[in-house]
């Protein structure tokens, strides 16, 4: 076999192999170190990156190079662009998430809605004697020109939808149905008091959650493509050695089978042409 793996076909293809297998250590390498930045950034303390206009683009996607981070935004807070976001349970208590417009000015004239989780409070203090969330009886936001600082946090996986007032996730395609555009892809979570709210705790979002270990899947896979490459290559050197075995059976099959036709025919040409010599004698 390994006659046959040495000819320049398969060394050819061999050399192609190896350098899609290479190519796949590269692929699995990067998504380590990315998986490995995604799990020991959670225990640094989250970088300052500034303004979020210079952080990230109105419709631009979250990414996990900066989800986390802490950025600053001013602008006015529009009260008739706030919702309540529920089911939340923060240190143990059943909680109610604001989020409220924050129109932020863009350096063509221009404003952008960046959503702001302006901070949480018990779920008992929004509700009605009807038993149901009130957006009225949320804190309103400060009036006039504002500056806030948190973490720029990926928008979540929105389900249902906002029905008078209240959502279920901080959702920003369900933001912008709401409230309209142009409007920031992610959301700032308030990391100060505000009046009658308690500071946004860390994202635990399933972006969040399951980063590192989606990184770590694609290492995983792009080895496996390369250990497949190697794989195909070892297939065909034994397939072309299977059939140079065959090839070389069949030819020999062919040589026995002709030495054998061959005999048969000579014997009784032999034994004729002695009869009539016999013949002749007497």
């Amino acid at each position: 076999m390994l006659r046959t793996a040495l000819r320049p076909r398969l060394l050819g293809l061999l050399a192609l192999m190896v350098a899609a297998t290479v190519g796949c250590g590269l692929l699995a390498s990067w998504q380590w170190d990315r998986a490995h930045r995604a799990l020991t950034s959670r225990d640094d303390a989250p970088a300052e990156l500034g303004d979020v206009r210079d952080v990230l683009e109105v419709g631009g996607a979250v990414t996990n190079d900066i989800v986390g981070e802490l950025v600053t935004a001013q602008g006015r807070f529009d009260p008739a662009e706030q919702v309540l976001v529920a089911g939340r349970r923060i240190d143990g208590t059943e909680a109610t998430v604001v989020v409220t417009a924050l129109h932020v000015d863009l350096d063509d004239g221009t404003a952008a809605r960046l959503p702001v989780a302006r901070g949480w409070l018990p779920t008992a203090e929004v509700t009605g004697a009807d038993g149901h969330l009130d957006p009225s009886l949320a804190p309103p936001p400060p009036s006039g020109e504002v500056a806030v600082a948190g973490r720029i946090e990926a928008s979540e996986a929105a389900s249902d939808g906002i029905e008078g007032g209240v959502a279920t996730e901080i959702a920003t395609p369900q933001l912008v149905n709401e409230w309209g555009a142009p409007m920031y892809a992610g959301y700032v979570a308030q990391t100060s008091e505000s009046a009658g709210l308690s500071p946004m705790p860390a994202a635990q979002s399933a972006f969040s959650r399951g980063l590192d270990w989606q990184n770590i899947g694609y290492a995983a896979q792009w080895i496996l493509f390369g250990a497949f490459f190697l794989y195909l290559w070892g297939r065909s050197v034994r397939t072309a050695y299977l059939d140079e075995l065959a090839d070389q059976r069949e030819a020999l099959e062919r040589e026995l089978d002709g030495g054998s036709v061959g005999g048969s025919d000579t014997a009784p040409a032999t034994s004729s042409a002695a009869a009539p010599t016999a013949d002749k004698d007497r």
